[in-house]
């Protein structure tokens, strides 16, 4: 089983906003002198003076949550705002000591939805979360009922009992999209006939990464493989920056592009190349540090007629 380490989201989401900031400046950041008192309460009481610092059509930030101030009292420092702007959710759940973030260069809830994005699309593809099990087959079956989270088998191996040796079985093929009234989970493996219903087998099998709460909040935690942890800050750091992935036949084509339209459609071509590069230099590396087994699926093998 693969070593793995747990991280928050809110780690990922911090770490991140460093390397977002790193190369540009960071927002004001002013105080609450008092929380919203629900999610649909519009005015937002600040600290002494902090209102004079604002304007109409700001966008400030807490948490993960977007507002859009429409009204600013100086004399009492109490800003009226649009809860839930630009596609976040309106929360009840903010503190006092929430900072509050002028017109934030990166919302906190997009990076959220980056992060996420390299857990079900990157990662998910070049360093895949694997479970290992041990498993019978069906009584008087020739499979074994897989869970329906499964994507692929990677490798099956046999426990003998008596001489504790481990072998790779031969023959199997992860069969999906089965009838659910055939098998229950709508996936099975399917073992040679030499398997016996109390043959121990251990499998290996990917399945999606999953977080700790679903829908993820920035408590929520998720297992990464060692040496990953850091990819999806990295990942989302450049998403954030070019809002498209970049593949690798991109990145070394991005020299070839002229330097003048990069300036003008906004994009830093200097920080692509290095938000991308590092990420895809990471990956080879944990691929280097992972050892995921090398997939023998059965292949029936044709009679030949002397």
């Amino acid at each position: 089983m693969a070593t793995t380490t747990s991280v928050s989201l809110g780690d990922l989401i911090d770490e991140t906003m460093s390397r977002l900031y790193r190369h540009s400046e960071r927002p004001l950041q002013v105080t609450l002198s008092g929380a919203p008192s629900s999610a649909s309460s519009t005015s937002i009481n600040l600290a002494t003076g902090d209102a004079s610092k604002l304007s109409i059509t700001d966008v400030i930030e807490i948490n993960q949550e977007a507002m859009l101030i429409t009204a600013v009292n100086t004399s009492t420092d109490i800003v009226t705002v649009s809860r839930g702007y630009a596609g976040t959710t309106a929360s009840g759940d903010h503190v006092a000591t929430d900072p509050v973030l002028v017109q934030p260069g990166h919302l906190r809830a997009d990076v959220s939805r980056f992060v996420q994005r390299c857990l079900s699309g990157p990662m998910g593809v070049y360093l895949p979360a694997t479970t290992t099990e041990s498993k019978y087959r069906v009584a008087g079956k020739q499979y074994i009922e897989m869970p329906a989270t499964t994507q692929r088998v990677l490798s099956v191996r046999h426990l003998i009992s008596v001489t504790g040796r481990i072998i790779d079985v031969g023959g199997w093929q992860f069969e999906e999209d089965l009838p659910t009234g055939m098998v229950s989970t709508g996936k099975a493996l399917r073992v040679p006939s030499t398997v016996e219903d109390d043959d121990e087998l251990i499998v290996v099998y990917v399945t999606p990464y999953t977080w700790s709460v679903t829908p993820p909040t920035e408590a929520a935690t998720v297992s990464l493989p060692m040496a990953c942890e850091d990819l999806p800050s990295l990942y989302a750091a450049a998403y954030a920056i070019t809002g498209n992935e970049i593949t690798r036949l991109d990145l070394d084509q991005i020299e070839e592009w002229n330097q003048d339209a990069a300036v003008r459609q906004g994009f830093n071509v200097r920080l692509m190349r290095e938000l991308w590069g590092e990420f895809y230099r990471r990956i080879d590396e944990a691929k280097r540090v992972q050892n995921l087994p090398r997939v023998r699926p059965y292949r029936k093998m044709p009679h030949v007629i002397v």
